[in-house]
């Protein structure tokens, strides 16, 4: 590997020690600054020089299959790396700024499933959110800030659902963060014509016991979704915040 090929990889691989859920690679007006998101806190890691930095951004731009000439615009796209066994899917974003082009990269851990034991510190909490999952119809909101645990949990659950109670899953995402067979994975293309909406009326056709949504982003998706829960389907929605009351 040369040079940037090992600096990618080694970011890489330290970020994923860490549990870190983002990357940011951030322009200044001489170098450029890499931090680390980590439980929700962003952590100061090193800085590049201005030429490293160039060459980095590009490096991960091929490999994502964007488009390395074009710096005006915000791109966006995917990749995967192996560290050690364990695959891990990145999810890049490009933010034109006033110095130059920001990176940011969302990790997200193929095989990092839990087993329903490990969910949660506390069993009665584990019950709780399985009793949950028992309804056959409702809407259920998880929500919580960026790397606490809510695509993990649910996944767990998820799986439980369709496993053990051999249960119609499917979910509908923008991007399928986690790759896995129990469950259909439903991936919005709003250049093919599936956006939440379209694919949310979709899955209502094809005969599904739990829904699973990513994002609700306008109006008609949430109409789509309530109606859903009314009438014979749980529904099961992922929202950002930066805190949660405690309970």
């Amino acid at each position: 590997m040369n040079e940037i090929e090992k600096i990618a990889d080694r970011l890489v691989k330290e970020a994923t020690v860490l549990r870190a859920s983002d990357i940011h690679i951030v322009p200044k007006r001489d170098d450029a600054v890499v931090q680390f998101r980590i439980d929700g806190t962003l952590a100061m890691k090193e800085t590049l020089t201005k030429d490293v930095y160039e060459r980095l951004v590009a490096h991960f731009k091929f490999l994502a299959d964007m488009d390395i000439g074009e710096r005006r615009r915000p791109q966006s796209g995917a990749m995967e790396m192996n560290q050690e066994g364990t695959i891990i899917s990145l999810r890049l974003s490009t933010l034109p700024t006033f110095y130059d082009e920001s990176l940011v990269i969302r990790l997200l851990p193929q095989d990092s499933f839990l087993p329903l034991s490990q969910l949660s510190l506390f069993p009665n909490v584990t019950r709780k959110l399985l009793s949950f999952l028992h309804h056959s119809h409702g809407l259920l909101i998880f929500t919580g800030p960026t790397g606490s645990g809510k695509t993990t949990t649910l996944y767990t659950l998820l799986r439980v659902c369709q496993t053990e109670w051999n249960r119609n899953v499917i979910t509908l995402e923008d991007p399928i963060e986690k790759r896995t067979e129990n469950v259909l994975q439903v991936q919005v293309n709003e250049k093919a014509g599936i956006t939440y909406a379209t694919g949310l009326k979709a899955i209502l056709r094809h005969d599904p016991d739990v829904i699973m949504v990513g994002e609700i982003r306008d109006a008609e998706t949430a109409k789509i979704a309530v109606r859903a829960a009314l009438t014979g389907h749980l529904v099961i929605i992922i929202g950002q915040c930066k805190w949660t009351p405690n309970q």
